[in-house]
């Protein structure tokens, strides 16, 4: 039976919210149903399954973290975008650590439409790689690296690894990306030099 004013778009929204607060572990659908105060039997008026409701948080997470560094990075260009995209980057995940936990299994889950959905992660990456002089080759292994080097920070630093010595993680973190940066212009410089 539908309730008036009740959607998949609602149930989704109210899903993630869930999830965000309590984390993913706790999440069931009777706790989403006392959340939206229906039975747990209306829900699937609207949802197909579990399974169904968890691939459409997923794809909401991808859209929402691709849409946050796209906006963070703008119209900046450069060295500036780089930095911009790895600040909104360590916020997203920050702000959003479920969510981000959930985007990061992903690419080994067997939702067949979430991995291939996967792949978006990667469009802020090249967008902001398109203003140095690469090869899309090295453009593809570039937008790996900054990944892997922003979510293996961004990983210690939730799982609290960065709390031992009195130094400013923001600081530590700045390096890292004059790394990266440093690193996108050497590799420039070597295609240069062919």
């Amino acid at each position: 039976m539908f309730h008036k004013g009740l959607n998949k778009e609602i149930i989704v929204d109210a899903a993630k919210e869930l999830i965000e607060q309590d984390g993913f572990p706790a999440f069931s659908m009777r706790r989403l149903a006392e959340k939206l105060n229906i039975k747990t039997a209306s829900l699937y008026a609207h949802i197909e399954s579990m399974d169904a409701l968890f691939t459409e948080i997923g794809l909401t997470a991808l859209r929402a973290q691709r849409d946050c560094l796209l906006n963070a990075v703008g119209e900046k260009h450069g060295d500036t975008a780089v930095a911009a995209l790895a600040e909104s980057f360590r916020l997203f995940a920050a702000e959003h650590p479920e969510l981000y936990r959930l985007i990061m299994q992903m690419p080994s889950s067997d939702d067949t439409v979430l991995k291939e959905a996967a792949a978006m992660t990667a469009e802020p990456f090249m967008r902001v790689l398109s203003d140095y002089r690469l090869s899309e080759t090295q453009k593809m292994h570039w937008q790996r690296v900054l990944r892997g080097l922003m979510h293996g920070f961004v990983s210690e630093e939730q799982a609290g690894y960065f709390t031992h010595y009195p130094v400013s993680v923001d600081e530590s973190y700045q390096i890292a990306v004059r790394c990266m940066i440093d690193g996108l212009h050497r590799e420039e410089g070597e295609t240069d030099a062919r």
